[in-house]
């Protein structure tokens, strides 16, 4: 698909490119991921029915998050700076604003494809200055696809040339459904992140503990299990941040279905991850009656409780990787 639309009064660009046995179509919006398929006729994940859904739909559906992913306090303090912000959900900020945020901002793309190279570049940049939800400094972001032409897999490299300072934390919205499976009960999830934060009734994080067991994915675990202890919970399904085992500096997360395997490595120090049981009414390319528990968000991100590495001064160095590979595995 390659096609060009407005959201509100902007030019939105959906553009299809091909690497290896991937094809991906690009949106404009939010830097991100319309839809994404292996060998032609596999979804890998949820693909909104049509673009006018995808513009409208306020679930942030395979988009880039910033300029702050997750909920934040609408006071803190971070490097003895106080930060006030204006909150857009019960009691904090989300995502940097909602619709206020880098996820539904047109932001500005380039492709540099060099017969030199063994990958291609789908470079997404937007100017940030500042916001009324009380986000402060200035800076230029870049959201980088880099898509491999010899083997399927593809890098998100999210980085910040500082300007003033700031309060950041970017990360991908991408909902994992492989293969048009209607429920992601069986799939298998294995990383090592010995801890969570724990939450306040509004899903507000409180404090770093112990990941209690159906949140312990180390030794690996078919989500069923997961899903169904977490659905007994306040939160009522797995919405959670979890921190990775701090001895490592790159962290391996391994998502499997019966046939498509993702390998997802990053460096950021934390991942959020949202299984999706909002059963919203949209309706996707994937599957026709898609509604509880249809795909699966791993969003690596810095460690909101930790403010202060939220909090960059003028100059100082942002800049982060998420790695994906794809296997079909018969």
């Amino acid at each position: 698909m390659n096609l060009k639309t407005k959201y509100n009064g902007l030019d939105v660009n959906f553009f299809e490119i091909k690497a290896h046995n991937l094809t991906f179509t690009f949106s404009s919006l939010g830097a991100s991921i319309y839809s994404l398929y292996l060998n032609d006729n596999m979804p890998l994940v949820l693909e909104l029915k049509d673009v006018d859904l995808f513009l409208k739909s306020p679930q942030y559906f395979n988009k880039t998050l910033g300029l702050v992913a997750g909920r934040l306090a609408t006071k803190f303090n971070a490097k003895n700076n106080e930060v006030t912000l204006k909150e857009t959900s019960t009691g904090f900020l989300l995502h940097g604003g909602e619709y206020n945020s880098l996820s539904f901002k047109v932001w500005d793309y380039e492709v540099i494809d060099k017969e030199n190279k063994d990958f291609i570049d789908v470079i997404f940049k937007t100017y940030f200055e500042g916001n009324d939800t009380g986000l402060i400094g200035k800076g230029m972001v870049y959201n980088t696809y880099r898509l491999y032409k010899n083997e399927d897999k593809f890098d998100i490299i999210q980085k910040v040339d500082v300007e003033e300072d700031m309060v950041i934390n970017l990360s991908n919205h991408i909902y994992w459904n492989l293969n048009r499976t209607k429920t992601i009960d069986e799939y298998y999830l294995k990383f090592d992140a010995p801890k969570i934060g724990d939450c306040y009734d509004n899903l507000l994080l409180k404090e770093v503990i112990d990941a209690p067991k159906y949140l312990s994915f180390k030794e690996g675990s078919t989500l069923k299990y997961n899903l169904d202890e977490a659905n007994k919970t306040k939160i009522g399904t797995i919405d959670n941040t979890f921190i990775f085992n701090e001895l490592d500096d790159i962290h391996e997360v391994i998502l499997e279905s019966k046939d498509i395997k993702v390998t997802l490595t990053t460096s950021y120090p934390a991942m959020n991850i949202y299984a999706d049981s909002s059963l919203t009414d949209v309706e996707f390319n994937n599957y026709p009656s898609l509604k509880e528990r249809r795909g699966i968000a791993l969003e690596p991100e810095l460690n909101l409780l930790n403010k202060d590495s939220l909090y960059f001064k003028k100059n100082e160095k942002y800049e982060y990787f998420i790695t994906y590979k794809i296997e079909f595995k018969k």
